[in-house]
């Protein structure tokens, strides 16, 4: 059901994820690091009124995936549905996040830094997971779990950067996260920089 997003995740290999304190912020980011060539964006629910971003977003972008992050509860799922969003990420392995999700037939990847969560989640008809953190974990739970479970796709986010991104899909991801480097790029450089930051990331994982 969700094949077509699967490809774009994998194809894409990376996802710009946008949590800011505001949401000039994030629309600034968010808009830099597409017009970068970021096809595949989060918005984390931390971001205020981050349901409206992503429909703000998807309404003027053709052929961008836009999806929320973070998210915690039933309501924020529905939000975010309504909002068009094109996936929910949640940190954590939410069985209940899990199963509304599936039921309002939106693709649901949770963050997980076990196996047992993998075959958990394995079980529960999952094929698409965030590690996270992925500095905690480390790059070599992904072809461990990948030697198990060989059709699960994996998205490691936490300390994924323009620099070692090539490094993780080396080592088996099929996508990654980079969310923090953005911030620091905008304070640093603004809007320009990040999209500057973008575009080298797009080079270093299209190699």
């Amino acid at each position: 059901m969700f094949e077509k997003i699967y490809n774009i995740f994998k194809e894409e290999k990376a996802v710009a994820v946008i949590r800011t304190k505001t949401y000039e912020e994030a629309k600034e980011i968010s808009i830099a690091a597409i017009e970068g060539g970021m096809k595949v964006i989060e918005i984390t629910m931390s971001v205020p009124s981050a349901p409206q971003l992503i429909k703000e977003l998807k309404d003027k972008y053709n052929g961008i995936c836009v999806g929320a992050g973070t998210v915690l509860t039933k309501d924020a799922v529905d939000e975010c549905i309504e909002n068009n969003a094109d996936f929910i990420v949640s940190p954590c392995v939410d069985e209940e996040i899990i199963k509304y999700s599936n039921q309002r037939k939106v693709l649901i990847i949770p963050g997980l830094m076990t196996m047992s969560e993998v075959n958990k989640v394995y079980k529960m008809g999952l094929k698409f997971i965030k590690v996270f953190p992925g500095t905690v974990v480390g790059k070599g739970f992904i072809g461990a779990v990948k030697s198990i479970f060989e059709d699960i796709n994996i998205m490691p986010t936490g300390g994924v950067n323009k620099d070692n991104i090539r490094e993780w899909i080396d080592s088996g991801a099929d996508c990654s996260g980079i969310g923090s480097d953005l911030n620091k790029v905008y304070k640093t450089s603004g809007a320009t920089g990040v999209k500057e930051y973008c575009k080298e990331v797009i080079t270093n994982v299209k190699k």
